[in-house]
Order: C-alpha cells, then sequence, then structure tokens
C-alpha cells in the first residue's frame, strides 16, 4: 500500500497549496524586488540571523535543519556581500557570534514586504472582500511549529533520495543557482 493511501487527503491537498503558493510567490518576488539573489541555503541561513540576532553558526545549522558545512559556505558568502558581521563573543573568547548588517536588514525588510504583497494581492483578487481568517494563520504557524519539532526530535536522513532525472529537486532555484 502506499505512503499516500495512508494519509488524509486534506492533508495531501494542503501540502500541494503551500509548496505550490510558496514557488509562486518565489518565483513572482525574484521578479519584482530589486535585491541581490540568494541560494536557498543563504535565504535559510539570512532568516535564522534576522530572527536569531547573536547566534553561532552551530545554532544556525541547527535551528535551520542545514548542514554545518552548507552554513559556513553561506556565512563566508554573505559575509563577502555585506550581509553579516561575525564578532567573538566578549564573555566567551571562543564563540563567533553572527549578526545581519543594515545592508541584510533592508534587504529582508524588501523581501518581506514584497512576499505580503504577493500575498495580499492575490488574496484581495479572488476572495471577494472577505478578510483573510485569522485560524488560516493559526493554523499555518501551527504547522511549521510542529515541523520544527519534529526536526528537533527525529533530525534529517543523512543521505537524500536518489532523484530520478536532472531538474527533479522541486526546490531548485530558477535561476540555476546552487
Amino acid at each position: 500500500m502506499s505512503e499516500e493511501a495512508n494519509t488524509d487527503p486534506t492533508f495531501r491537498l494542503l501540502a500541494e497549496l503551500v509548496i505550490d503558493i510558496a514557488r509562486e510567490v518565489q518565483l513572482r518576488a525574484v521578479q519584482t524586488t530589486p535585491v541581490v539573489p540568494l541560494t536557498q541555503t543563504q535565504g535559510q541561513v539570512m532568516r535564522y540571523v534576522h530572527d536569531h540576532p547573536g547566534c553561532s553558526a552551530s545554532d544556525i545549522a541547527d535551528g535551520s535543519g542545514l548542514q554545518r558545512a552548507n552554513v559556513s559556505v553561506a556565512l563566508r558568502d554573505l559575509r563577502g556581500r555585506g550581509y553579516i558581521t561575525s564578532q567573538r563573543d566578549e564573555a566567551d573568547g571562543r564563540a563567533i557570534r553572527i549578526d545581519a548588517t543594515p545592508l541584510a536588514d533592508a534587504t529582508i525588510g524588501k523581501l518581506r514586504a514584497s512576499w505580503a504583497g504577493l500575498i495580499e494581492s492575490a488574496w484581495t483578487a479572488s476572495s471577494d472582500g472577505v478578510d483573510m481568517p485569522e485560524s488560516a494563520v493559526d493554523a499555518l504557524i501551527r504547522i511549521r511549529a510542529g515541523l520544527h519539532a519534529d526536526r528537533a526530535t527525529k533530525g534529517f536522513a543523512s543521505e537524500a533520495p536518489a532523484l530520478s532525472g536532472q531538474g527533479a529537486d522541486s526546490t531548485a532555484n530558477p535561476h540555476g543557482e546552487a
């Protein structure tokens, strides 16, 4: 019996909708927001740093589910672009603390405004004047929290499943960037 047959069809539909909406927002934001494009890993790192100022590279890896080596590469590139700073912790000289720069703050502000504008525009165009229900936002927050909690207890598999062909990765950047 397939895994699909064991899942609730409503949750399958919700998963498809979330992925489709995220893809649409990502594609449109790239076209409409004048910012330097980041890879998906760099974007995850930047969102984590913005939400957790003064974090360490290990904090980012643990909190975002990324491999430590990938976080290090992303941090090096983001530092080179002027998006982050790294400083020794004054209390623990061995620890390195990472913070976003004003340039990164402005960039993430533009992106978040663009994302929100796209969602608001799509909702307004198709809602016939109905306000977005708070329950929709609450449900998505609950799902995200559940996914984060599950990742924290189980972690990710160390090997990705084999892809059947070139371009099969649904998370690939539309501009072919790694």
